[in-house]
């Protein structure tokens, strides 16, 4: 919305997604995507950066290819103890990036909060979203504090560590889950890129809404849908979309998130973990 090359953007696509699980905790999952309609034809402006140009190529991702593998990943997880997760995956993480990496969160039944760490190597992907990649290749990851802030149901993440162009620094996320399971939230993320090499609007910043689909079906289900907006889509302090995160497949460890508005209990213990 808002570019220069035209007031917005849009695409309309269809995904089919398959999983096959070996068991409880080992499973591979991946998500392909097919164009059906788009005004990409419009999308002219290239992006530039002093920077690893890690996300302003996002005009070549969107219009090379009109079918795209958007993620196929391999995922292993593992309850280390009674309040300790730890999760390992490998393959294509993302439309933009492929590798793999590890996570492992502690979080105390209840507690409110959490910590956790994630290290990841990854790599480049073609433009055509295939099995191909590029040259470009880095380490990034961040060790992650989830935190009540004690203010009107406002939570905090805060992370630190080093991001996929190769800058370090800090993200704040601030975020308030309402009693009908919809979340608002915002984040901005400031590294040791200076405002000169980040390029337009100095550092990275958003906001976001999360809903969840049980509002929309007479079944119950975790899933939930988020929209975003990012005023800029620049290479400093870009994160790798992890399509999985323990924090949120452990989420029905607060009692907070027990009682979700919609009459279901969050008293199972999460699939996956």
């Amino acid at each position: 919305m808002g570019g220069p090359d035209g007031f917005i953007l849009y695409q309309i696509l269809t995904r089919v997604s398959a999983e096959y699980r070996f068991n409880r905790n080992h499973w591979v999952r991946g998500h392909l995507g097919a164009n059906l309609i788009n005004n990409f034809d419009k999308f002219d402006l290239r992006g530039t950066s002093e920077l690893p140009q890690v996300r302003t190529h996002i005009r070549e991702y969107l219009t090379t290819s009109d079918v795209v593998l958007e993620n196929l990943q391999y995922n292993w997880t593992k309850r280390l103890n009674r309040d300790t997760y730890a999760m390992a995956y490998a393959g294509l993480l993302e439309s933009m990036f492929g590798g793999v990496g590890g996570e492992i969160l502690y979080r105390p039944f209840d507690a409110g909060w959490a910590i956790g760490v994630d290290a990841n190597w990854v790599k480049q992907r073609g433009f055509r979203q295939d099995l191909s990649f590029r040259d470009y290749s880095t380490w990034t990851g961040h060790l992650t504090a989830y935190t009540p802030t004690g203010l009107q149901g406002i939570n905090a993440r805060t992370s630190i560590g080093r991001y996929l162009a190769g800058d370090y620094g800090v993200t704040l996320d601030l975020s308030r889950r309402f009693a009908n399971g919809i979340t608002v939230g915002a984040w901005a993320t400031r590294t040791n890129a200076s405002a000169e090499e980040f390029g337009e609007g100095s550092f990275d910043k958003g906001i976001y809404f999360t809903f969840p689909f049980d509002a929309f079906f007479s079944r119950s289900t975790t899933s939930t849908g988020t929209l975003s907006w990012n005023p800029t889509t620049r290479d400093g302090g870009a994160r790798l979309a992890r399509y999985y995160s323990l924090h949120d497949m452990t989420q029905t460890r607060d009692i907070d998130w027990f009682n979700d508005g919609f009459g279901n209990s969050g008293l199972n213990e999460p699939q996956n973990p």
